[in-house]
């Protein structure tokens, strides 16, 4: 069982406030050997090989870091260990986690900090770090808490621990270099016994980047198997890495120590001068430059087979054909459904709540809308041309209710769903808690606005105000808002894309308002049609509305409002007294069937997006 251990990196005064000695190690993990045997890539469309029977071995107390040109393929290689982004490619060879092919389920065990920054801009970086200790720690929150001033204090977070992290191209919040750190701090809080890192120096100045590579190390010397690619190291952090692979043309050009790696091209005839980076000259030498690629393609081939030839080359492949089966690595377990719901509602709900696009601006529009409404149809009277205002009046609700919702939520997934998919292909929670965090956490403010806009036109409209009726009315309201919502939902999570989601949901919206039963009496509609009229919850949001209204009126001689003359009222637009409560049913069933929709189609596209 895993242990607590010293801390990684001394911390002076915490700033989090609690003394140095009561900050959490990370836990300690058994030993991880990982082994890739002869990995041949290509891509299926146009049969570029990308990388060809490439061998490593990465073992525990060493940090390994990839290097090459650009294209030489360490990404490539970095994403084949980890069995992810990988579609569209053909990959042969095998992957092994102490002499056991785990395939996907290397996640379990492994953390994978990627180059490109995926956040929630809103939220503050301890926010975010608290939020995501909930979703990778299991324990109480003690532990949790100490976990995230452990990370905090290794990457140097606490400055701007309470700023916003902001978004590239929006909202302004932390720097570049932060931002990178707060990808690393990510991964460390899960405690893993591989870590991967893609390059994790990137965007960080030259003192934070040796302190980086420093925490990396450290985590190796701590039994951790740590791997990383890297673009053109300093010559000091070149003499941090235990272990060193270059690749080139998408073959191994050599694996070993830096030292080793310095002696092995000097035999191969390209010495490193004195004084001169170690890194930049084997880089520029295995690099395919400009109008020289033949020749350097030559070159690149002679130093791989070298390599093999050589004693290095031998002793990487008996070290990787001869590894043992050793334990096999117990995997990190997920934290229960509940605690995943509640960090992702807590997050989905500080967003929503900063997002002014979604809260003060909808309350803002929809309290000027009621205004509106009040104003336009002020004490409509119960003549004929009045009964047509109030119903026209509560069509007008209907449809503010769902255009203005359907089009405020189809940014529902594709602003999520890059962190999303990543966040579930990384282990950290369901696409079921995502999807019920992020619909809940919707609803107040998809509730909210509509009442409030119903209540500010309804007396000012002058509809049927005893206590019965002004609660119906709001129920009423909030299922039209809700089923809205929910098909809003719907629509974003089985589209691509969000110009294609709005494409789709104007057609659609027009059809249902059409055969809504105010622009035309749905007992006229064409056979051919007519079916439109079951499908649109205008229809039966508008048809509860108008029999909730036209039950009981504001008429001093109550008694000349009989159910004949509701009945006629309804009759002109072919509707029914007693389809009131199967309205509000359908309605419900609406929801619950677009909620549903909305969930498969997420959980495939999630999917099929490794």
């Amino acid at each position: 069982m895993a242990t607590e251990t010293c801390s990684l990196l001394s911390v002076g005064q915490s700033e989090y406030g609690a003394a140095p000695s009561m900050i959490s190690a990370l836990e300690a993990v058994d030993p991880v050997t990982l082994t890739w045997h002869n990995i041949s890539i290509q891509a299926t469309k146009s049969g570029k090989q990308i990388l060809e029977n490439v061998s490593g071995i990465a073992k525990p107390g060493q940090l390994l870091a990839l290097m090459g040109a650009s294209g030489a393929g360490k990404t490539t290689l970095l994403n084949m260990l980890l069995s992810r982004n990988l579609k569209g490619l053909d990959t042969n060879g095998s992957v092994k986690v102490n002499g056991h092919e785990l395939g996907r389920r290397i996640t379990a065990i492994s953390g994978y900090a990627q180059q490109d920054e995926l956040f929630v801009g809103t939220l503050t970086v301890k926010e975010y770090l608290d939020i995501q200790a909930k979703l990778r720690v299991n324990g109480d929150a003690d532990k949790r808490r100490r976990r995230v001033a452990n990370v905090m204090s290794q990457l140097g977070l606490y400055k701007c621990q309470n700023t916003r992290i902001g978004a590239i191209g929006g909202q302004k919040g932390i720097s570049g270099g932060e931002m990178r750190r707060l990808t690393f701090a990510c991964e460390l809080l899960s405690n893993p016994s591989v870590l991967f890192c893609d390059e994790p120096t990137t965007g960080l100045d030259s003192f934070m980047a040796e302190s980086v590579v420093q925490v990396l190390s450290t985590l190796a010397k701590s039994g951790r198997t740590v791997i990383c690619t890297i673009h053109q190291p300093s010559s000091q952090l070149y003499q941090m890495f235990d272990r060193v692979m270059f690749m080139a043309g998408g073959k191994t050009a050599f694996l070993g120590s830096p030292k080793d790696a310095i002696q092995f091209f000097e035999d191969a005839g390209f010495a490193c001068p004195r004084n001169f980076n170690p890194a930049d000259l084997i880089i520029h030498t295995l690099a395919v430059m400009p109008n020289e690629e033949d020749k350097c393609r030559q070159r690149i081939e002679v130093i791989c087979t070298k390599f093999q030839n050589s004693s290095y080359g031998r002793t990487l492949k008996i070290g990787v054909e001869k590894t043992d089966e050793g334990q096999r690595p117990s995997e990190r377990r997920k934290t229960g459904i509940l605690t995943q719901i509640g960090a992702l509602l807590q997050r989905s709900a500080i967003d929503t709540w900063r997002n002014p696009s979604l809260t003060r601006a909808k309350v803002i529009q929809k309290s000027i809308m009621g205004l509106f409404v009040g104003l336009l149809y002020l004490q409509s009277p119960l003549t004929s041309i009045g009964i047509s205002n109030l119903n026209g009046a509560l069509f007008y609700l209907v449809c503010e209710l769902t255009y203005s919702t359907i089009f405020g939520i189809l940014n529902f997934l594709p602003t999520d769903f890059p962190l999303v998919s990543r966040e579930y292909h990384d282990g950290l929670y369901s696409v079921f808690s995502y999807y019920v965090a992020r619909c809940l956490s919707y609803l107040p403010l998809f509730t909210a606005d509509g009442l409030i806009m119903l209540l500010v036109s309804y007396w000012l409209v002058g509809f049927s105000n005893s206590l019965v009726q002004v609660l119906f009315a709001c129920l009423i309201a909030f299922l039209i808002e809700q089923s809205s919502s929910a098909c809003g939902i719907m629509i974003s999570c089985i589209s691509p894309s969000l110009p294609i989601a709005m494409s789709t949901a104007g057609p659609l919206l027009t059809l249902l308002s059409l055969t809504g039963g105010l622009y035309a009496n749905v007992g006229a509609l064409p056979s051919y049609i007519s079916w439109i009229q079951y499908l649109s919850w205008f229809k039966y949001g508008f048809e509860a509305f108008a029999i909730n209204q036209w039950s009981s009126v504001n008429e001093p001689n109550s008694t000349i409002w009989t159910e004949a003359k509701r009945d006629s009222v309804l009759s002109q637009l072919s509707f029914h007294a007693d389809m009131f409560y199967p309205d509000l049913v359908i309605m419900s069933a609406f929801i619950l069937v677009f909620y549903f929709i909305g969930y498969l189609g997420l959980a495939y596209r999630v999917s099929k997006a490794r």
